[in-house]
């Protein structure tokens, strides 16, 4: 790859790396929370290399924004990548010609009328009119690439906008879930798209705790899977969901980001029905349960 990066990409870069300003998160935050290292996450934000559409799709979660617009310019970044524009071949400087054979008839090899004896052009070479210069082969094939690529790049941002509207998703946008049912077990609902609008999501149960805190039990009928968000946690709380056959998930509240945002436990197969979702408070570690 050479030392320049492409338009394309380097867009993707800047957005990506404003998605992980809005988180608050480090680049070991980040991969705390994401399917993806350090290191990767480093080499995602320079534009040195494009992430998967699922890592797009989980920034984008943890930043609070609709994932259409973002996993749009991925895939232009992918195409500039794929087929990057070609780069012209230089030309060969031309030949110099020899000069023109005077005619005997016409006094020039161009076959018109030589200027008359005591005119001021008398005894000068009469010069043909000049032609345009011929437009390089490699120059038109360049300005036809580039507008054939300008209508496709307009023509990818314009499905873009169509699918996500002005930085937001429709309500019902009928997502595709990246998994249905046992195979959500264990998986976060936000980097599936359980917990997306458009996935018909509802929440079905929530407490009030203290001043702030908030636990909701959720579920999302496109996965046939549960989970447990808490919103306004302290840091050292715990959320619990719990299933009929014993089964659970938890996720804990371990910084000043989870505890100003909403924190989720994976997911759990199945519906709201005898699932339970339970607070424990930190240091004092008092359980506050609920179900439907």
């Amino acid at each position: 790859m050479s030392g320049e990066l492409p338009l394309e990409c380097a867009h993707l870069a800047r957005e990506l790396a404003g998605l992980r300003a809005t988180t608050g998160l480090s680049l070991a935050g980040l991969a705390a929370r994401t399917t993806a290292s350090k290191s990767s996450w480093q080499r995602y934000l320079g534009g040195t290399q494009i992430p998967p559409p699922e890592l797009v799709t989980e920034l984008c979660a943890l930043a609070g924004e609709p994932p259409a617009r973002l996993l749009a310019l991925r895939e232009l970044a992918e195409l500039s990548r794929r087929h990057p524009p070609s780069r012209p071949e230089p030309s060969a400087p031309p030949t110099p010609s020899a000069p023109a054979e005077p005619s005997q008839e016409t006094g020039t090899a161009t076959g018109e009328e030589p200027p008359a004896a005591g005119t001021p052009d008398a005894g000068r070479p009469h010069a043909p009119p000049a032609e345009p210069a011929p437009v390089p082969f490699f120059r038109r094939r360049k300005v036809a690439l580039a507008g054939a690529g300008a209508l496709a790049t307009a023509a990818m941002v314009a499905g873009a906008l169509l699918l996500g509207g002005a930085g937001e998703e429709p309500e019902d946008s009928g997502l595709w879930p990246g998994c249905v049912g046992e195979r959500c077990r264990g998986k976060d609902s936000q980097s599936q798209g359980c917990g997306l609008k458009g996935s018909g999501m509802r929440t079905v149960a929530e407490r009030e705790f203290g001043r702030q805190t908030v636990v909701e039990l959720r579920y999302s009928p496109s996965c046939r899977a549960s989970w447990v968000r808490v919103r306004f946690g302290a840091i050292g709380d715990r959320i619990e969901i719990t299933g009929p056959d014993e089964e659970s998930q938890s996720a804990e509240v371990a910084d000043k980001f989870d505890a100003q945002n909403y924190l989720p436990t994976p997911m759990l197969a199945g519906g709201p029905e005898g699932m339970t979702a339970c607070l424990v408070r930190a240091g004092s570690g008092e359980r506050h349960c609920f179900g439907r």
